[in-house]
């Protein structure tokens, strides 16, 4: 049976800002901890359009991942249940949709801050593979693809198009990182805007557009890219104290839950560690 939550070790400064904001961030796949993962085989760079949230499903505590991400083991790990984002509705020929959508993303905020544009199904939540083979740690994500196009008369054109697939960023990592057991929001947030797309007059206007994928100096969209959270998904919010959360820290939660989330529950660390 499927679990219901997910959890995630932070520090309290980062508590205090998803608290406050109702907001989860998301990193690019260049500012993670494993560097392999800002290259794939064939683009240098392509990490920074995946963005990434990460969590663990295992709800016995992780010593590594205490130690790892939070600071001195005096943070926090939070518990949400999976998907607590907001959700918004958007209809048909709203944002070029071609049929009535709900999404995560706000498309909206999105068209108004004019940096980006993403897919519509996104976050994908996805298990993390940990394996030995290069081929998955360093995908291709470009290839060529024929376009047939028919003239009449039985005649046709054939052209090549570069094509790019992401669909492997993000979600592979060497055997050495499976202690994380991790999971992972994944979205994948492009170099060109709404508006730069609906201006395209042809095939060629969007080749230049892609084209930016292969420029290393073209840098991600965001520093951190933000999702809304629903109000209920902190209803039943868990936060856990780090195993060397100090007496004064433990009243920063506090006062921090207090004002911004009174609902959540606040409980400590079992592990007694020096």
């Amino acid at each position: 049976m499927a679990k219901e939550y997910l959890y995630h070790y932070t520090s309290i400064e980062t508590l205090l800002l998803i608290l406050k904001n109702k907001t989860l961030a998301f990193n690019s796949l260049q500012n993670v901890d494993d560097l392999e993962e800002q290259d794939s085989k064939d683009v240098k760079q392509i990490g920074k359009i995946c963005y990434v949230s990460c969590w663990i499903e295992d709800s016995r505590e992780s010593i590594p991942l205490w130690s790892m991400y939070t600071p001195n083991m005096q943070g926090v790990r939070i518990r949400l249940k999976k998907f607590p984002f907001e959700k918004y509705k958007f209809k048909k020929d709203e944002y070029h949709f071609t049929t009535d959508v709900e999404t995560y993303i706000d498309y909206a905020k999105l068209y108004t801050e004019g940096k980006t544009t993403i897919v519509g199904n996104q976050p994908q939540l996805v298990k993390v593979e940990y394996t030995d083979d290069e081929d998955l740690i360093y995908p291709n994500v470009r290839s060529v693809i024929e376009k047939i196009e028919e003239l009449g008369n039985g005649l046709k054109n054939t052209r090549l198009l570069t094509h790019y697939s992401f669909e492997k960023l993000g979600k592979y990592k060497r055997k050495e990182w499976d202690f994380q057991k991790e999971y992972r929001y994944i979205i994948n947030i492009f170099l060109w805007s709404m508006q730069e797309l609906e201006n395209c007059k042809n095939d060629k206007d969007q080749l230049k557009l892609i084209e930016r994928l292969d420029d290393e100096k073209i840098k991600a969209p965001y520093d951190l890219f933000f999702l809304k959270l629903r109000e209920d998904a902190l209803v039943d919010l868990e936060i856990m104290l780090g195993p060397k959360v100090t007496e004064a820290q433990k009243e920063i939660v506090q006062l921090v839950v207090d004002k911004y989330c009174p609902n959540a529950n606040i409980v400590t660390s079992k592990l007694k560690i020096k």
